[in-house]
């Protein structure tokens, strides 16, 4: 085993427990023109919570729309040439959330010009605008070392691994830096882990393949 495998950390890494309040707007939408009406107008968190948080509340299905907006496209309007548009936007190579949403509009309108009558979707399929009240507190569980980090991966909640993965790149100084990379990097002085974890296409898998994929990962290098 590599004596950089066995390295213990300065500062262990502390998960964080994290939950999400789901809270509607009151803004729905029966058709892709009213959809793209009110996506111009809804507040960035509310973007964000369909675009981002999807994999919270869909954790364990197959991954074929990892964002609300593909989902309802597939499942309400059953447009999934559109919905295929919408799953293979990429929101953290887009930059920030307006041009995030931007890119998503500008899709929207290419979308509709294409099509001879506005979809409309049956009663009760209305996609309703929310956004989302987040918490996120320390567990309280630490980890010094790559093992201990592997191990806890098997153990927390998905919604922490969310956290620490996906959401760390919406809070932090680097978009391409999740939080376990900041800390196997500065602490553990693993750069080659960090340079396997950079290349995971993450908002493309379901969490619970994430965390299969991260644990290999560190298995491996190990």
């Amino acid at each position: 085993m590599p004596e950089s495998a066995e390295r213990r950390a300065a500062e262990p890494f502390e998960f964080y427990d994290y939950n999400e309040l789901v809270m509607p707007t009151g803004v729905r939408a029966a058709n892709l023109r009213e959809f793209l009406d009110q996506l111009h107008q809804v507040p960035l968190d509310v973007v964000q919570h369909h675009l981002h948080r999807s994999f919270l509340r869909h954790r364990f299905e197959v991954w074929d729309h990892p964002n609300d907006f593909a989902r309802w496209a597939a499942t309400a309007l059953e447009d999934h040439a559109l919905a295929e548009k919408l799953s293979a936007l990429d929101p953290f190579a887009l930059g920030d959330l307006e041009q995030a949403r931007e890119q998503i509009t500008d899709l929207l309108e290419d979308h509709l010009d294409e099509l001879p009558i506005i979809p409309w979707v049956r009663p009760g399929l209305e996609f309703h605008f929310c956004s989302g009240h987040v918490l996120a507190l320390p567990s309280g569980r630490r980890v010094a070392t790559l093992a201990e980090l592997r191990e806890a991966l098997g153990q927390v909640p998905l919604e922490s691994i969310y956290f620490h993965f996906h959401e760390a790149r919406l809070r932090g100084d680097d978009p391409d830096r999740d939080d376990f990379s900041r800390w196997i990097s500065g602490q553990l002085g693993r750069d080659d882990v960090v340079r396997r974890l950079s290349r995971l296409d993450f908002y493309f898998f379901s969490l619970e393949d994430l965390r299969q994929r991260i644990t290999r990962i560190l298995e491996d290098s190990m």
